[in-house]
């Protein structure tokens, strides 16, 4: 079993991006990363950012740079898979030190390296959504009044949809490790733990089986917080005869999962027993929708119509799978407008979320798209969950 994605996986990403610059006219190609969605980033160089921000630009030949703050280089050369690095302050913490003392770059000498010296014209962007606006400024100025930049965040949005034999087998692991620490949870978390003590027993359990780290701040809270799509762990205890919400996230070789269950100390009450027994049916009904080449929206109007046929539409919030991969949640999403079809490869999670005025839950799996359905990543304790 690998614990990382080889490096030349790495070089045929920079590859196949390079030929979509030919393709399209683009002089070169820059992503972003920040320590929280540090996706496209790692996804070419496998650095992480810490404190500081991060990019990677790429020309449409010769080789890529990995663009950092003045604090990382030494972290950057330990693990960056792209050799060339750059430090910037556009990337600096947000503090914004001075650093008098270390030598930088900056955008436009960059520009011209890449470029032997002819500049960039037409600069395509990517991960417009989280660009600080010290790198936007610092990327204008060096363009100058003729450049152009597009944004193109299809480029690795697209390459990282559908996920190579390897980052697979990360996805696969990372569920197998939060299924192991889901059962270790269910087995010591006691009523009149706090939300935090609880989170203490399951990240431990979570490294102690293999994980990286975990994918997301991951969910244990209870009663009305429920209802809420996303929140965090607090000090309140557990209590019996509520609703808790578990969502737990291993990450393994740089790749996300979720297994995320509902449960409760005691016996459920008949209303929200049959409200979870409903929420896992449309779980795995979606499974079912599932295979190469159906419309994406197609699934989600299914989705929303099976809400409707048991009168629950009062209790939906959106459509039944996000993207997975890196990130835990990542394009593309699966709702009423996803014109594009499914393709093998591609994984989601399947994440089904039904909220009442006095509690919500969530059944949440990840799962990848075949030819002929789907290959489901976690099924542990797809039951009602009762302590």
């Amino acid at each position: 079993m690998i614990r990382e994605i080889p490096e030349a996986e790495f070089h045929q990403r920079i590859e196949r991006i390079q030929k979509m610059l030919v393709e399209n006219d683009y002089d070169a190609y820059l992503v972003h990363s920040n320590e929280a969605d540090h996706a496209s980033v790692r996804y070419l160089s496998d650095h992480w950012p810490i404190f500081e921000t991060a990019g990677v630009i790429i020309p449409k030949e010769g080789d890529p740079i990995l663009l950092i703050g003045p604090e990382a280089e030494p972290f950057a050369i330990q693990r960056s898979k792209v050799k060339k690095i750059r430090k910037l302050l556009a990337y600096r913490e947000s503090a914004e030190p001075d650093y008098p003392d270390i030598q930088v770059s900056n955008f436009r000498e960059v520009f011209d390296e890449i470029s032997g010296g002819k500049g960039i014209k037409r600069l395509a962007l990517g991960d417009y959504a989280i660009l600080p606006m010290p790198v936007y400024e610092g990327v204008k100025e060096a363009l100058g009044p003729k450049g152009e930049i597009i944004r193109a965040e299809w480029i690795v949005s697209n390459m990282r949809a559908i996920k190579s034999e390897n980052e697979v087998a990360m996805m696969k692991e990372a569920h197998r490790i939060s299924e192991l620490a889901l059962e270790d949870l269910l087995k010591e978390m006691k009523v009149g733990m706090t939300e935090k003590e609880a989170m203490g027993i399951l990240y431990h359990a979570m490294y102690k089986h293999g994980a990286e780290c975990e994918a997301f701040p991951n969910y244990i809270f209870g009663g009305k917080q429920t209802q809420n799509a996303i929140a965090r762990a607090t000090y309140k205890k557990l209590e019996p005869g509520q609703m808790i919400q578990l969502c737990v996230g291993a990450r393994f070789g740089g790749y996300a999962s979720s297994v995320g269950r509902p449960v409760i100390f005691g016996k459920m009450p008949q209303d929200m027993k049959k409200q979870v027994q409903f929420g896992l049916d449309a779980h795995l009904k979606t499974y079912e929708w599932i295979k190469e080449g159906i419309i994406a929206k197609d699934i989600a109007e299914k989705y929303y119509q099976y809400f409707e046929k048991h009168g629950y539409s009062q209790y939906y919030l959106y459509g039944p799978c996000h993207g997975a991969g890196i990130i835990e949640v990542e394009k593309p999403w699966m709702e009423k407008t996803s014109n594009y079809p499914l393709k093998e490869n591609m994984t989601f999670m399947a994440d089904t979320f039904f909220t009442t005025p006095d509690y919500g839950f969530r059944w949440e799996d990840g799962f990848r798209v075949t030819k002929d359905g789907c290959e489901v990543f976690s099924s542990a304790r797809s039951e009602i969950i009762e302590l």
